[in-house]
């Protein structure tokens, strides 16, 4: 089996402030990482004994890393890479090379999958884990002196998601994460869980396209459901799947075997709108689902053509008035600043989202990752900065050639906020559903989130 190995295993330090570019107040927000969680239980299944450092709920700092690593005294340290902190990941591993430079490091994550080779230029490490990394690290640990070379390792996607132990939440203290205000119904310690990976649509704005759908067995997504009632007092699940409603017949059986064993959970989930119909929505209200997250991104019918969304403006209000009348509570996802985008059509966006009613929207800026269609093809339609540092998706680093400044694309963005959440007739729709005083501190929170973005 080889020599067991200490690992620390590192998610950099990143505030809401910057996460968002906005003074948003503690909304929560903070959801355990579960990529280095499930690394983290493959990597227990050989015995090696794993440390977690999740900076961001912690309000740790590269010091703070420093410290615990020179106490846990591990033989190698991983960095979760997202291109948004790709800056800070660079800064910890420089840090760690230079303190403890007898430690193995290896990065991995989106950003890495995207950009391996610069990647592992910058930090220095000495392995970059190009895709999935459960099986890879696992053949890592077990012969370290293979891999002193710098080098970079494709990690393949995993076929049989059922073969991954559930992810190590044992490794960090679960009572802290809490969801944003419009991500949970009653209570704040949401448990985030994937049931699948890989998402096949070809959105070009999208960093997650083109990927291979793959889900595990309804009976191991139970099992982990019931572990998470019994360890942590689970009430209320959010499923972090890209499309959750891919396999209609699954979702079907899934919500089935809920009411069978009588599972006490309201949870809520990720969707296209053209993969849902009432039979799904009414067995997935019945078995406790009361919010679907769902990406409708432009109210311009040539822009949506331009992303490749595949739908049209009239299936959208179809299949959002079918999701409201079954009971479940719609939270849509718009974009702009999207390749064709002029002020005007941003602001056709901001009408669709009125007209639509969904119960909360969120509006985001077209922020084209590495490797999207649009990254590679900016120059079509607009300017891009490749600076990563703002790459949140509340920075105006993409714009349109439709807009004359970044200034006026961000006073739509502000005009968004302010037109589709402090309308009177939607302040007063939430008010009449307020029934429990969780609820008046949650809208409470998201007012105060609304406000920072107005």
């Amino acid at each position: 089996m080889g020599k067991k190995e200490r690992i620390t295993l590192i998610f950099p330090p990143v505030s809401l402030a910057e996460r968002y570019s906005k003074n948003v107040g503690e909304v929560g927000g903070h959801l355990p990482p579960l990529g280095i969680l499930w690394m983290a239980a493959a990597l227990e299944a050989d015995g090696h004994i794993v440390q977690v450092l999740d900076c961001p709920v912690n309000n740790w700092t590269q010091e703070d890393v420093l410290n615990k690593i020179g106490r846990f005294k591990p033989s190698m340290v991983g960095i979760a890479t997202i291109t948004q902190l790709l800056e800070r990941a660079k800064e910890i591993s420089l840090a760690i090379r230079e303190k403890y430079p007898e430690v193995f490091i290896f990065v991995g994550g989106p950003h890495v999958n995207i950009m391996p080779e610069e990647s592992l230029k910058e930090t220095k490490a000495n392995v970059a884990i190009a895709g999935e990394s459960e099986v890879t690290i696992r053949e890592i640990a077990r012969n370290l002196s293979l891999y002193k070379e710098p080098q970079i390792i494709k990690g393949e996607p995993i076929k049989d998601l059922d073969l991954l132990p559930m992810p190590s939440r044992h490794l960090v203290d679960m009572e802290k994460y809490t969801a944003l205000p419009n991500t949970y119904k009653k209570y704040p310690n949401v448990a985030s869980v994937i049931t699948s990976r890989g998402c096949p649509y070809t959105c070009t704005f999208c960093s997650d396209a083109n990927g291979k759908f793959r889900q595990r067995s309804i009976n191991k997504v139970i099992d982990e459901i019931k572990y998470l009632i019994h360890e942590y007092g689970t009430k209320e699940i959010s499923f972090w799947d890209d499309i959750f409603t891919m396999n209609r017949n699954w979702v079907l059986e899934f919500c089935k075997r809920i009411k069978e064993e009588k599972i006490e959970i309201i949870w809520s989930c990720y969707s296209r709108l053209n993969l849902v119909d009432p039979e799904m929505l009414k067995a997935m209200k019945d078995a406790g689902c009361w919010n679907m997250f769902v990406g409708i991104e432009s109210g311009n019918q040539d822009i949506l053509d331009n992303v490749k969304k595949r739908m049209t403006m009239e299936s959208i209000r179809e299949k959002v008035k079918m999701v409201k009348e079954s009971g479940i509570e719609v939270r849509g996802s718009f974009v702009l600043g999207l390749p064709g985008e002029t002020p005007e059509k941003g602001r056709n966006t901001i009408n669709f989202a009125i007209e639509l009613e969904p119960d909360y929207a969120q509006f985001t800026l077209c922020t084209p990752y590495p490797g999207t269609d649009i990254w590679n093809n900016y120059e079509k339609w607009g300017i891009l900065n490749k600076g990563l540092v703002n790459y949140n998706e509340w920075q105006p680093v993409f714009l349109p050639y439709g807009y004359k400044t970044a200034k006026e694309l961000k006073k739509v963005h502000s005009e968004a906020f302010r037109r589709f959440y402090l309308r009177p007739r939607y302040v007063w729709g939430r008010m009449k559903k307020i029934d429990s005083t969780e609820e008046v501190f949650r809208y409470m929170k998201g007012l105060r989130m609304v406000l920072g973005f107005v």
